[in-house]
């Protein structure tokens, strides 16, 4: 099976090519305008197929691609791939505006074609520990950053898309009301807090402070009899019955395989290999940019 890769950054060289140069029985192909780049990480990993265009990639007969290019090229480089027939996996977001994204998903369902949103924390072992917490009251998901504000769409769809995603997967409950607080400044976005709540009560509480003097992840569910907390995609405490249990992540574990993205690109490859559904579907997925672009919306009328 041929495989395509686009776009070689610094995410593709962190959190995909390790995975990539560890799978067998795929051919894997590389795309990215930067020919120097495309040399050295085709030399690194020993991939023996390189292209120059886009047309050179669809033209080599891969049957699905993984999409690491700039998210102001995903419209355009998934359109081409959907309309040739080929599944694709993009790192979230699908594209900054949710219409767009919305026009993308249509389309890979007309085509009766896969499109897979890395949201790469759902296949997080911790994280499905969090989730066997039964019914939650409250959940509580930070994202922090130091010294890195943005203008809203940009930190909203580029970075706190993972917030939302995850509260979405850890919220059983039905969402009634949609709460947004932000502060800016000269056009930036400092922090926002958001607040999912259901018609009982139960709150889902997501937290983005990108002014916080700290780079950290902390996810918190609560229930009546439990309380499980998760800090940077990898430790996990429970309080329980008046004690605290710490599972501290297994040091032989690989960081990929913690943070969910192993899983993640397995399943994707897999999927097109059986032509199985995707668990998470693309729609699911739609529905988190919708709640972003609301998100992005009360922020303008603040």
């Amino acid at each position: 099976m041929k495989i395509g890769i686009i776009g070689l950054g610094d995410i593709a060289k962190k959190a995909y090519l390790p995975v990539f140069s560890s799978i067998n029985n795929v051919e894997f192909h590389l795309y990215t305008r930067n020919q120097i780049v495309l040399a050295e990480v085709a030399n690194t990993y020993r991939f023996h197929h390189i292209h120059s265009s886009l047309q050179s990639l669809i033209e080599s007969g891969i049957e699905g691609a993984f999409v690491h290019s700039s998210t102001e090229s995903h419209e355009e480089i998934i359109r081409e791939l959907l309309t040739n027939n080929i599944h694709v996996y993009v790192d979230k977001p699908i594209t900054y505006y949710y219409e767009a994204s919305k026009e993308l998903v249509e389309l890979a369902k007309s085509k009766n074609l896969k499109l897979m949103v890395g949201f790469n924390r759902r296949y997080a072992p911790v994280y499905q520990k969090l989730k066997e917490l039964d019914n939650p009251n409250m959940i509580i998901v930070q994202k922090n950053r130091s010294s890195l504000p943005n203008d809203s769409r940009t930190f909203v769809m580029d970075d706190f898309i993972h917030v939302i995603d995850t509260m979405r997967f850890l919220f059983p409950h039905t969402i009634e009301e949609l709460s947004v607080q932000g502060r800016k400044k000269d056009g930036m976005l400092y922090h926002v807090v958001v607040q999912f709540i259901s018609s009982s009560g139960s709150v889902a509480i997501g937290i983005m402070n990108r002014d916080s003097g700290t780079r950290e992840e902390k996810v918190e569910v609560m229930s009546p009899t439990e309380k499980r907390i998760v800090y940077n995609v990898a430790d996990l405490e429970i309080h329980k019955n008046g004690e605290v249990i710490k599972a501290a992540a297994n040091d032989w574990e690989p960081t990929l395989h913690k943070r969910g993205f192993e899983q993640m690109i397995t399943e994707f490859i897999e999927t097109i290999r059986t032509n199985q559904e995707l668990p998470l579907s693309s729609y699911d997925a739609l529905e988190t940019h919708k709640i972003c672009e609301q998100i992005i919306e009360k922020l303008a009328g603040n």
